[in-house]
């Protein structure tokens, strides 16, 4: 007699595709819910809370009903079976498509300056892999230890973006659930061991022989690593699990490695300035630099560290999630169809999408793009307001003006049209706001650093900008809009993932790691919301233009 399998009646199967994923989920639980059981990450920087619209999906089977936060889709796209999962209850069988790729990121930057230092000596064979811990994406590097060649390279996704895209949300899950931060330091576990395998697939290697692990990271994805509860981190005054550089054995961690491998984190300097700001500083040597040098990792936490004299000065500033595509209508990370380059061309307004096709949104590269061109044609003013001035700059011709517009949610203007002039991408008043909130915070960190070393922007040798964001904007637009100081071009820098190279230094040699020490021990940090004058300083740095 055939068996028949059985089902609660209170539970439905959703099936995912293109990844033809299946899997039973209670009756009310959610399409978000459901994609996570299958290992499928939405790009959702709201964290499911139905504000960012970047989880749509496309019910291509079932019924759903549009939840209060659909408002985010346009009535013709709900129609179509357009739904935010993260809002949507599954409340019957349903076969859901999720568009390519909404759930992998285009670019994880992995490469930074090329190491060349003394290594450590090993045992032939040894092996031993130095991590960027981000708290969006996590990038690793393996290395033969006994001559100090570069194995791989690879990055993926951290899979804690599950339980929030920003440390702020990660740290209030732990403070509201006990069992939280267990299944955190599981989900960065289980992320590095991904990353472990494909290294070592791709150089043939095994992992029992790597011996030697690196991490580098802020604050609290380095203690949720380490099983250490980040909640001070929470509240003033901001305080650190610890502060000095952090070696124990990588096995009891979970990590895929030899079972008497050790795991070193990075050591920290205070609130949100963690060891990738330290790994970041290692790998420009500031230690050996003797002018005037500012080091600038813009992000949602954006570090900044300034050196003067023999006094490095070193903060974060929360600039927001503005610039990964968060809070920006259609805004996305560095994504296939995003928008990552915006320019003007013979009085035509053109545009790079990442993957040669029909735009989908547009990244923070653009965004910074589009303000500072609407800032040069006079339609944005310095307030931040979209609008045709009443004295139009030359550059300002009736095809651009055509592209500003009022809806009923505001001014908006048209970054991207089809054939038949409407938009395909557009800016909104509102997404100006947001920038103007990110660039201030990051410009008043700035400019309060150079306040108190008692300098001068233009005293300044040279801007290093790090991290995956600051390698792609272009430094006049940046410079434009304020959110960097005036200098001349050749005394800016993009140094790619500093915090990896910094991991790399400390994994190739043990040397390198005490130098970290000793670049910890000679920081200050400066908790900007205390400085006198901080606020004043943001209000400024939130108008546009050059300063």
């Amino acid at each position: 007699m055939p068996v028949t399998q059985q089902h609660d009646a209170t539970t439905h199967a959703v099936t995912f595709l293109p990844a033809q994923k299946s899997v039973r989920v209670p009756y009310g639980a959610t399409v978000w819910q459901a994609a996570r059981q299958v290992g499928l990450l939405f790009d959702t920087p709201c964290n499911g809370a139905g504000t960012c619209a970047k989880c749509r999906v496309h019910i291509r089977a079932g019924r759903t009903e549009p939840q209060p936060s659909a408002h985010r889709l346009t009535a013709d796209e709900l129609a179509r079976g357009w739904r935010m999962a993260c809002v949507t209850t599954v409340t019957e069988p349903l076969e859901v498509e999720i568009p390519d790729p909404a759930h992998h990121l285009h670019t994880i930057l992995m490469d930074g300056d090329p190491v060349e230092i003394r290594c450590d000596r090993h045992p032939r064979g040894t092996l031993g892999v130095a991590f960027d811990l981000g708290t969006t994406t996590v990038a690793g590097a393996l290395f033969d230890l006994s001559t100090g060649t570069a194995l791989a390279v690879g990055a993926d996704m951290n899979r804690q973006i599950q339980a929030g895209d920003d440390v702020i949300s990660r740290i209030a899950a732990i403070r509201q659930d006990p069992g939280a931060l267990r299944r955190l330091q599981a989900l960065a576990v289980e992320t590095l061991n991904g990353i472990l395998r494909a290294l070592c697939e791709k150089s043939a290697t095994l992992a029992r022989d790597i011996r030697r692990v690196t991490v580098a990271g802020n604050t609290t994805m380095q203690q949720i690593l380490l099983g250490l509860d980040p909640s001070p981190l929470g509240e003033k005054p901001f305080t650190p699990a610890f502060t000095d550089a952090q070696a124990l054995p990588a096995a009891p961690l979970g990590l895929d490695t030899h079972p008497g491998a050790e795991l070193v984190a990075f050591p920290q300097i205070g609130g949100f300035v963690g060891g990738d700001t330290v790994a970041g500083l290692l790998a420009t040597h500031v230690d050996t630099l003797d002018k005037p040098t500012l080091f600038v990792d813009i992000g949602t936490n954006g570090e900044i560290a300034l050196l003067h004299g023999r006094r490095l000065f070193a903060a974060s500033t929360a600039a927001g999630p503005a610039f990964e595509g968060a809070r920006i209508r259609q805004g996305m990370r560095a994504a296939t169809g995003a928008i990552d380059q915006i320019w003007l061309q013979a009085g035509t307004l053109r545009y790079h999408v990442i993957g040669n096709m029909k735009p989908r949104g547009l990244c923070g590269s653009a965004l910074i793009d589009a303000a500072a061109l609407l800032l040069q044609f006079g339609l944005l003013s310095h307030a931040g307001t979209l609008e045709v001035p009443a004295l139009p700059p030359k550059a300002l011709n009736s095809q651009l003006i055509q592209r500003l517009a009022q809806t009923e949610r505001g001014a908006s203007f048209g970054l991207a049209m089809d054939r038949d002039g409407n938009p395909l991408v557009s800016l909104t008043q509102q997404d100006v706001r947001e920038l103007q909130l990110a660039s201030g915070a990051i410009r008043a960190g700035i400019d309060t650093l150079l306040k108190k070393a008692g300098i001068a922007a233009a005293d300044l040798d040279t801007i290093r900008l790090a991290g995956g964001f600051g390698n792609y904007i272009r430094c006049e637009h940046a410079m434009r809009i304020g959110l960097l100081p005036r200098l001349p071009h050749d005394r800016i820098e993009f140094i790619g993932n500093a915090s990896l190279t910094g991991a790399k230094r400390a994994l190739l040699s043990r040397a390198e790691l005490q130098r970290a020490q000793s670049i910890r021990s000679q920081a200050v940090h400066v908790e900007l919301a205390s400085e006198p004058g901080f606020s004043d300083c943001f209000m400024d740095a939130m108008m546009f233009g050059e300063r």
